[in-house]
């Protein structure tokens, strides 16, 4: 059993971990399954840990749990209390033990990652010191929220048997260049050029609207309106300076979108996203900026939205089984039934045209795996008015509020698609998550049209091939010397 030290809180050398920091009870090979096109870790014992903060003192363990830690009902958290799954200085404590400064808490589970894209992870470049990948999309960089090994930092580390660090980050929906270091004082060196901005970037994006012809530039400020849950929007009074240089490459009047190079001379998280939207040019199939009259709402209007549709779109499954018993449809369903996509036709390659509709957004996801996938959602004929065991519950994720209801044949109808529920690779008697119903994700849901194509640092340059979505003929030929295009 491979243990890390924890440094008390009384000692000098105290380390005030994160609420959300995990360690390992045991170091154990994680179990891969690849299903559909689809990489599921099987879900494992993981033990997640934190020292009391100093907004929990003098509060009840199980209302800190219940309202910092909403992934669980107050009903799983009595029972975890009372059985040791929970233990707060390796004790079982009652509901009501008020968290003192320098109490320990510790929760046992069994832990369920989201599943992502099977994609390989290209090397652009490698050296002893450095190296340069191509990000699949639909993965994280590092451990972030329920992903742990599913995660582009542990699958390469597991791969080159050897620690990597980051200096920079992409976000998960997005594909593009990364660079990583093989040890700490070349992370330090390149960490240092990307927060002095020293890092000249290239992205390309698909937006909609007739982007202008002549490009243009955004300077607003950037604040960040949620840190836990990653939202960002222009406000002139309170955000941090920003600027990103835009220039159209290609333009189909038929489906009024526009293909753009993406020079942002700062590093906002979302700033490419946030600058397009506030500009009146949404990436096309961005889930959070893309929202309807979303620059013209207040920062505070646009905070308390997004922060509720969030939370239902990561607290889905929870949702989705909080009126009834999941054992019981479960135990009345075959686990084995698969949802079917339905067949369309590949886009022609060769046309410059850029996508026409969502069903052709689907037919980029449905190349994004690399196998023919059988296990996803798709649009079907059974729709909530002719399924059964309606289940009304809130959100669809990152969309609108709507019904979720279940079809006669055990798949759920959630905003006008049939989803299968996620198999279930291990059992754990006592884990919640165990009986909870979980859909397969979308494929179409699982990326965003955005690609980091080129960095420049260090004195050298690292190009990415052309993502999936983005034909060779919509790039005019004064930028292939750019993007590494050839001629032929």
């Amino acid at each position: 059993m491979a243990t890390e030290e924890i440094v008390s809180p009384k000692r000098k050398r105290r380390r005030c971990l994160p609420v959300r920091e995990i360690m390992e009870a045991e170091e154990e090979k994680p179990e891969f399954k690849v299903i559909d096109g689809l990489r599921y870790v099987v879900p494992y014992n993981f033990v997640l840990r934190t020292y009391a903060k100093k907004r929990w003192f003098d509060q009840s363990i199980l209302e800190v749990l219940t309202r910092e830690f909403q992934a669980y009902p107050a009903s799983y958290y009595k029972s975890a209390l009372a059985s040791g799954r929970i233990t707060v200085n390796d004790k079982i404590v009652a509901c009501e033990y008020l968290l003192r400064d320098h109490d320990f808490i510790a929760h046992y589970v069994h832990r369920h990652e989201p599943p992502v894209l099977d994609r390989e992870v290209e090397t652009i470049a490698e050296t002893e010191e450095i190296l340069v990948v191509n990000k699949p999309a639909s993965i994280p960089i590092h451990t972030t929220g329920r992903y742990r090994h599913n995660t582009l930092l542990k699958h390469l580390e597991r791969k080159h048997s050897k620690k990597l660090y980051t200096c920079h980050r992409l976000d998960r929906l997005t594909s593009g260049i990364i660079v990583l270091l093989k040890n700490t004082q070349k992370a330090k060196e390149y960490g240092a050029l990307f927060r002095d901005q020293q890092v000249k970037k290239t992205y390309l994006a698909l937006v909609d609207g007739e982007f202008p012809e002549t490009g243009m530039s955004c300077s607003e400020p950037i604040l960040q309106v949620s840190h836990k849950l990653g939202i960002n929007k222009v406000d002139h009074d309170n955000g941090k300076p920003a600027h990103t240089d835009f220039k159209r490459l290609h333009y189909d009047s038929a489906t009024r979108r526009s293909l753009v190079l993406c020079l942002p001379q700062s590093g906002k998280m979302h700033q490419i996203r946030v600058h397009l939207a506030h500009r009146g040019f949404p990436i096309t199939n961005d889930p959070i900026y893309s929202r309807e009259n979303w620059a013209k709402k207040s920062t505070e209007e646009f905070s308390k939205e997004l922060t509720e549709v969030l939370f239902k779109r990561d607290n889905i499954s929870r949702l989705l089984n909080k009126e009834q018993e999941s054992s019981a449809i479960l135990s009345s369903k075959d686990s084995s039934d698969q949802v079917k996509s339905n067949s369309t036709k590949p886009p022609d390659e060769t046309s410059p045209k850029l996508l026409t509709s969502d069903s052709e957004t689907k037919q980029i996801a449905d190349k994004l795996t690399t196998t023919e996938p059988t296990n996803m959602s798709s649009t079907s004929h059974e729709t909530a008015e002719n399924s059964e065991n309606k289940l009304t519950v809130s959100g669809d994720g990152i969309k609108q509020a709507a019904e979720v209801s279940m079809t006669t044949d055990g798949k759920f109808c959630l905003d006008g698609k049939v989803f299968e529920r996620i198999p279930q690779l291990s059992y754990d008697e006592k884990c919640p998550e165990c009986a909870w119903i979980r859909l397969v994700p979308a494929l179409e849901d699982m990326f965003i049209f955005l690609h980091a194509v080129r960095y420049e640092l260090d004195g050298k340059s690292y190009v990415s091939p052309l993502p999936e979505w983005c034909q060779k003929e919509w790039i005019p030929s004064k930028f292939h010397d750019l993007l590494q295009i050839s001629s032929d």
